[in-house]
């Protein structure tokens, strides 16, 4: 059991490292532009898992949400760069009576060059930066919840078309038996050994079992609809998944213990490293609010001159009147009317926010892995008695045709057996692909990856 462990260890470990790099270097380019790789003929589970990524809506915008939030540090960095502002001042003034030897108008213009520089504000740019590239990691986190959810997804759907081929084949199957017995019954009617009535009900089981062919079909064409909508494919576009055996050592493998699947996926679920992530936050918003009872330190400086009509020539008074300026300014709270203590207190009470969520989480998680060992258990139970209670089921259903054949059954049984077949048969193939969801899901919950025979 421990290689076992070390194995689904180092599994979800190279995973995680994969699905983390796929949202580090993002650009415009992979949120407008979709995948230019080829549609495989057969689509293998691989095949859809790739292409959904790398054209699904969802995950595009997740991308997008990670640009945002790259603009969103860059933003926090540019907090440290000084602000550096042009102004002049254009003035036009008119004397109805002007002094002796003044004239009637007057032109005056300054031009001036500020900057200004925060020294230090209580290192909030510094926790609003470490802030905001937490909450960057955090949607990348966010894309891959989404490419887990498309995973899992995509598994239900492929496995949703895996069964309704089967379930196809069957109906076809039991529909050649039907249209087989109508013949032999009607060819013992027209001998005399069997009556119009019970012909007419061998010819009912006979439409009702094309009937029931055409609704499989149809449960198949639905199926690889739902897939379609998955991978973002065309109504127009025909989508045909490449066959996969699954042998029954696949239905009754042995599961990893559910303690350990559990601390798995726990360790990856981007469920919980998101709400780790708000925990660093949160902490930083404490701090933020803390500095708001902090003194702050501004430098000022600039350049200026300026003219005005009536006096020297304009370049002596532009020269003349060239300034430099410096100041450094010190601010001091001491009341803000209890808005600092209030934040800090809001800030604390929104931090036990991480607390619930993670209880929540783990009860979750804890009910949805135990909710799939249950599935699985029974439904790898069921069919391992199905092959038992299918082969007798089958078995009658062959004397009982033969029997019919022989005029020694009538119609009733013969349909009796005929139904408890189809039934046994499609609550057998039920029960495989429910243990095999079940199987594969907890197969990625405890390895972040599906593997297909």
């Amino acid at each position: 059991m421990k290689w076992l462990t070390l194995a689904f260890l180092f599994a979800a470990s190279a995973a995680s490292a994969q699905g983390v790099a796929r949202f580090e270097n993002v650009s415009v380019t992979d949120v407008v532009e979709t995948t230019r790789r080829a549609k495989p003929a057969k689509w293998t589970f691989d095949d859809c898992l790739a292409w959904s990524v790398e054209n699904s809506t969802n995950v595009r915008e997740a991308l997008l949400n990670v640009l945002l939030a790259d603009e969103e540090v860059g933003a926090a960095k540019d907090a440290w760069v000084p602000t550096v502002s042009f102004g002049t001042s254009q003035s036009f003034t008119n004397f109805p009576s002007p002094a002796a030897g003044r004239d009637a108008n007057s032109y005056g213009s300054t031009y001036n060059v500020n900057a200004g520089w925060t020294v230090w504000e209580g290192n909030v740019r510094k926790y609003r930066l470490e802030s905001a590239r937490i909450a960057r990691s955090r949607m990348a986190l966010a894309g891959e919840d989404v490419v887990k959810d498309i995973t899992l997804g995509i598994l239900q759907a492929y496995l949703d078309i895996m069964y309704a081929k089967e379930a196809v084949e069957i109906a076809k199957a039991t529909l050649e038996v039907s249209d087989s017995q109508k013949e032999r019954a009607k060819a013992l009617m027209e001998s005399g050994r069997t009556s119009s009535v019970e012909y007419a009900q061998i010819e009912s089981q006979a439409a009702q079992d094309g009937y029931n062919l055409v609704q499989a079909e149809s449960n198949l064409a639905t199926a690889r609809l739902n897939l379609k909508k998955i991978l973002n494919l065309s109504l127009d576009e025909e989508i045909e998944i490449a066959d996969v055996n699954f042998p029954d050592s696949e239905i009754a493998a042995v599961l990893p213990p559910k303690g350990d699947v559990f601390t798995y996926a726990s360790g990856w679920l981007p469920q919980f490293g998101m709400n780790d992530l708000n925990r660093e936050i949160y902490a930083n918003d404490i701090k933020i609010a803390k500095a708001g009872a902090l003194p702050s330190i501004q430098l000022q400086g600039g350049i200026g001159t300026g003219y005005t009509t009536g006096g020297a020539a304009w370049t002596s008074q532009m020269g003349h009147g060239f300034n430099e300026s410096l100041g450094l300014s010190l601010s001091v709270p001491i009341y803000d009317g209890n808005s600092t203590r209030r934040a800090v207190a809001k800030a604390k009470l929104a931090s036990l926010e991480y607390d619930i969520n993670r209880d929540r989480l783990l009860d979750e998680l804890s009910n949805n892995i135990e909710s799939l060992y249950i599935d699985a258990e029974t439904a790898r139970a069921r069919y391992a008695s199905g092959e038992t209670q299918l082969e007798a089921t089958e078995l009658t259903a062959r004397l009982v045709d033969r029997q019919f054949e022989l005029g020694k059954v009538n119609p009733v049984d013969l349909l009796v057996a005929h139904n408890n077949l189809l039934s046994a048969r499609l609550g057998q193939l039920q029960n495989k692909y429910m243990a095999i969801l079940a199987n594969k899901t907890i197969e990625y919950y405890a390895t972040r990856r599906v593997a297909m025979p």
